[in-house]
């Protein structure tokens, strides 16, 4: 049971994979989604900027077909013609300019615009037979050709509705003047493209939630696939605690030099070693200024007795500072009663007489593996 679940895609994909799908041109695109932005705003300017944009036309049309003025003043033809027919190019580029800002502004808000160069290489499956036959009969062409049907039914049945409901108003436009009945025309046909826009951006809305869970099914992960993902990114493990450990070395290693500044030194007796030190001064907690583990703990040991650095045998305490206080920190706050009565007795009576018993607390317990009191192994 617990491997189906290992390869079960339950987990959320993380943005190493997001980024390798986008690396292999797997994006999120929904042409419903961008059709529809760009036949709204395209509605919107019809509505909008329509009527100016075609006397625009129509006076660029007759303009353009009435070339007699040139001819009269003998003036070059092709210069003529040309920039009448620059003045259309600018008026259709400034219906055109927000149609592509309007597709562009649709396809980043599903996922960002990416240029993909691997999607311009050649690929002999898409020549396949067998891969064609797949995309034609498979689950997403069959949910495109519902997608398709479901347009046509709804585009169909509002076009229906609309002219239904309107047919008195045509009707009408049979006894009224000619420049009456083209402004009636004109907000019946801008009514009529609006609704029918409308329609499809609701569907183009609908895809785009569809095409993002597809999207995002695609990307999903086992739970084996995030462990060894992060494996390849953090390393694993073993090979991460064992460069802790080198790195920990390598500071206890460099912390013997500061064992001249220590006012005590307490170890295990064998294994462990701590070096304390209080700065009247400052007037702070004690601070472990070095530490290490067998032969570094041999080493403090030694360097302490040549400097003549009290050096007390106080196992709870000294695995306790060991593994709770990092080198040059201050130590735990729990162990600060401890930690005075031991540099009291230091101040007093040196390295003779007995060291005072302290009290070390059951949670700050440690055996030689580093593990708490009370915890399995």
């Amino acid at each position: 049971m617990s491997e189906e679940s290992e390869q079960e895609k339950t987990e959320q994909p993380t943005e190493r994979r997001k980024q390798d799908s986008l690396e292999k041109g797997q994006l999120l695109v929904s042409k419903d989604f961008v059709m529809a932005s760009v036949l709204l705003t395209g509605a919107a300017c019809f509505a909008f900027f329509g009527r100016q944009m075609f006397q625009e036309l129509v006076g660029i049309f007759r303009n353009g077909m009435d070339v007699t003025p040139a001819l009269s003043r003998d003036l070059p033809l092709l210069p003529v013609l040309a920039d009448r027919f620059l003045s259309s190019i600018i008026l259709i580029l400034a219906f055109s300019t927000p149609l592509i800002l309007a597709a562009i502004v649709a396809q980043f808000l599903l996922g960002g615009i990416h240029f993909i160069p691997s999607n311009l290489a050649f690929k002999g499956s898409r020549l396949s037979p067998v891969s064609g036959l797949k995309r034609m009969f498979g689950l997403d062409a069959l949910i495109e050709l519902a997608k398709s049907v479901t347009k046509v039914v709804v585009l169909c049945a509002l076009g229906v509705w609309i002219v239904l409901g309107s047919l008195p108003e045509i009707v009408s436009l049979t006894f009224v003047e000619l420049q009456s009945a083209v402004d009636r025309v004109g907000g019946l046909t801008v009514w009529i493209i609006l609704v029918l826009v409308g329609a499809i951006a609701v569907l183009g809305i609908c895809d785009a939630g569809l095409q993002w869970y597809k999207h995002n099914q695609k990307l999903m992960m086992t739970k084996q696939e995030v462990k060894d993902e992060y494996k390849q990114t953090e390393g694993s493990p073993e090979i991460r605690a064992r460069i802790r450990k080198v790195q920990q070395e390598i500071a206890q290693r460099g912390s013997v030099a500061d064992v001249d500044k220590a006012q005590v030194v307490l170890v295990n007796p064998q294994h462990f070693a701590v070096a304390l030190y209080y700065d009247f001064a400052e007037g702070s907690a004690p601070k472990v200024i070095a530490k290490g583990a067998d032969v570094i703990a041999a080493q403090i040991k030694e360097k302490a007795e040549a400097k003549g650095i009290p050096v007390l045998r106080m196992p709870l305490l000294t695995r306790a500072l060991y593994y709770t206080t990092e080198i040059g920190a201050e130590i735990h706050a729990d162990l600060y009663r401890a930690a005075a009565t031991v540099l009291s007795f230091v101040f007093q009576a040196g390295a003779n007489g007995e060291p005072p018993d302290v009290e070390v607390p059951e949670t700050l317990r440690f055996d030689s593996n580093g593990r708490r009191s009370g915890e399995k192994s």
